[in-house]
């Protein structure tokens, strides 16, 4: 019973040693900087899925004959309409996401600052709109 205690304790030690000696060359494996997207082109996309992740969650989004989907097809379907919109493609993407995490992950969560600043811009804008349109519906009902 010891013996066969220590035999899957050194199995389990191999095990162990195997998966963390072979974590850092995957790390190592880089996205090469040519197939990267420029910032500007991450930083429509994250803004555009935002968007896309809000309406299907807000049941703002049916795709006519196809009444089955569930949300996260449904999701999938305009984020692949989001990829065609900048000429690439999901893996493209992800592969972008990981380079700017491996590279230069200050980069990244810049663009998210700007996705969140347009996002701010744009509700500001709209409650400009509302208190505009408000002041001349009660004009004119004077």
């Amino acid at each position: 019973m010891m013996n066969r205690c220590v035999s899957v304790l050194l199995f389990a030690i191999t095990v162990v040693m195997m998966v963390s000696c072979d974590m850092p060359s995957k790390q190592k494996q880089l996205v090469p900087k040519e197939r990267m997207l420029e910032e500007e082109t991450m930083e429509n996309i994250f803004y555009e899925m935002h968007i896309a992740d809000a309406m299907v969650s807000l049941h703002m989004v049916q795709v006519d004959g196809h009444t089955s989907l569930s949300q996260y097809q449904v999701d999938s379907l305009i984020y692949e309409s989001i990829y065609d919109k900048y000429n690439c493609t999901r893996e493209s993407f992800e592969e972008s996401i990981l380079w700017y995490l491996q590279n230069k992950p200050e980069k990244l969560k810049v663009m998210y600052e700007h996705v969140v600043e347009r996002f701010n811009q744009e509700i500001a804008e709209i409650g400009n709109a509302k208190s505009d349109s408000t002041v001349t519906v009660e004009s004119n009902t004077l």
